[in-house]
């Protein structure tokens, strides 16, 4: 006799039961009685979280289909379970390309969202985020359709469609006043933007590209490494060095200064690819003709007039075929190749310098000199106005003096009436003069020595 073997199955188990003929399942929570040549498999189900996902293939028909979480999934006797997978998670302002395999269709999905992917689809690239057009973005799109351009500038957060492929994300170009651009259009034309007109923002249309220059650079200007788009037209400065030889066969090297302007963008884009590199190798060659006709004394003495009537020639049109403009060129620095030659250039320099220092200091020892010259003859003229002004103060003085002793005498002398002669008068005043003199004499130490006569003495013997 054989004794059924009970099975007690949770809620979260299951059961596959095989015989010979057929094989089930027997999900919890129950009570399971085995028959005899039954095969029984206690197995878990599978837990799914709100986010997760899985593949469930019917090995019969070979079917797949998706069961996604939150939920408890029991598979039945003829199905195989995959592997957990997560949902893919879309923000809002971000997308997800997914092909379909059996069908070879591309379609977006965008955010905020999350994506699950059927059995037959995967996902193309990485999750991306959308295209902030604004005033200044916008965004370059290829249809895949027909290959066909399209620049997207209405203001939006832009995710492509499925027949969409994004090509560039622009920047609005905004143009300084002195800035001029060159752009080519889809037929090959040149088409010049320039900052001084109304329309100085504007985007690239599709199928035109700004012309890049590149440009030589460097003291020496031989690599062409200067790349730029946008092209200045003020007035600027370049340094430019290279080697000459002069007529009594020293060789020498010249540090010159361009002062130049770009004037016509136009002549300068038809006629050369390298503006600097042209007004360089153009110069050199008129300085090393220049430098070759005179000596070394010579060029050192007027090396500025020199390089200047070798460079800007009226009659030359070799810089405005260009479009360019040349100011000015000044000679910054001048060296001798041959380290002798060198040292004793630099020995005349040396001796010029200290030359001219001496010069200086004579000179204005010699204005130290004449300023003090100057100086005394200015307080000698002051000391002349000053005694001038004495002589002419006490003059005065003496005159009011003479005239107030005037009118005392002459009141003096009416005052003795008529009665008197003028000679009797006269011999009264003198006789009082005295008598104030003696006084005034009497005041003080002085010893006062009278002769007979001053004092009217007389002597008899009787």
């Amino acid at each position: 006799m054989i004794i059924p073997w009970i099975y007690y199955v949770q809620a979260d188990e299951q059961l596959l039961v095989e015989s010979f003929s057929r094989r089930w399942t027997v999900n919890g929570p129950q009570r399971y009685t085995a028959r005899p040549f039954e095969r029984i498999t206690r197995r878990n189900g599978l837990v799914l979280g709100p986010t997760e996902y899985v593949y469930v293939t019917d090995s019969l028909s070979g079917q797949v289909r998706l069961e996604r979480g939150p939920q408890l999934l029991f598979p039945n006797a003829y199905e195989e379970l995959g592997k957990i997978l997560l949902a893919i998670p879309l923000k809002k302002n971000q997308y997800a390309r997914i092909l379909d395999r059996s069908t070879g269709q591309l379609r977006v999905e965008r955010g905020e969202q999350s994506v699950y992917l059927q059995p037959n689809e995967i996902q193309v690239g990485a999750i991306e985020a959308g295209y902030n057009i604004d005033e200044h973005h916008a965004v370059l799109v290829r249809s895949t359709t027909d290959g066909q351009l399209n620049l997207i500038t209405t203001p939006q957060v832009f995710i492509p469609t499925a027949e969409q492929e994004v090509i560039e994300h622009r920047q609005r170009i905004l143009l300084e006043n002195h800035e001029v651009v060159v752009i080519k259009d889809r037929d090959g034309r040149y088409q010049f933007r320039r900052g001084s007109q109304r329309d100085r923002s504007f985007f690239l249309e599709p199928y035109t590209d700004l012309v890049t220059f590149r440009w030589s650079s460097g003291l020496h200007k031989d690599k062409r490494n200067l790349v730029i788009t946008h092209l200045d037209i003020r007035p600027k400065f370049m340094w430019y060095a290279f080697e000459a030889r002069t007529q009594d066969n020293v060789e020498i090297l010249i540090d010159i200064t361009f002062f130049w302007q770009l004037a016509d963008v136009e002549a300068m884009i038809v006629s050369t690819d390298d503006a600097p590199g042209d007004i360089c190798a153009h110069a050199r060659s008129a300085i090393i003709q220049a430098v070759s006709q005179t000596s070394l004394e010579r060029f050192l003495a007027n090396f500025n007039s020199i390089v200047r009537d070798a460079v800007i020639v009226p009659e030359d049109d070799f810089y405005a075929e260009r479009g360019v403009k040349l100011h000015s060129v000044e000679v910054r620095s001048i060296t001798c190749k041959d380290p002798n030659t060198q040292r004793v250039l630099q020995e005349i320099i040396q001796e010029t310098t200290n030359r001219l220092n001496r010069l200086q200091k004579q000179e204005s020892e010699n204005e130290i000199k004449v300023k003090q010259l100057e100086g005394e003859i200015v307080a000698q003229e002051t000391r002349s106005r000053l005694l001038e002004l004495q002589r002419r103060i006490a003059q005065a003085e003496a005159e009011t003096h003479g005239l107030a002793e005037a009118e005392r005498v002459h009141a003096f002398i009416q005052g003795l009436g008529d009665d008197l002669p003028i000679s009797e008068k006269l011999a009264i005043f003198n006789i009082l003069r005295r008598q104030e003199a003696i006084a005034s004499l009497s005041q003080g130490k002085a010893q006062l020595y009278l002769t007979p006569a001053d004092i009217n003495l007389s002597l008899e013997h009787h």
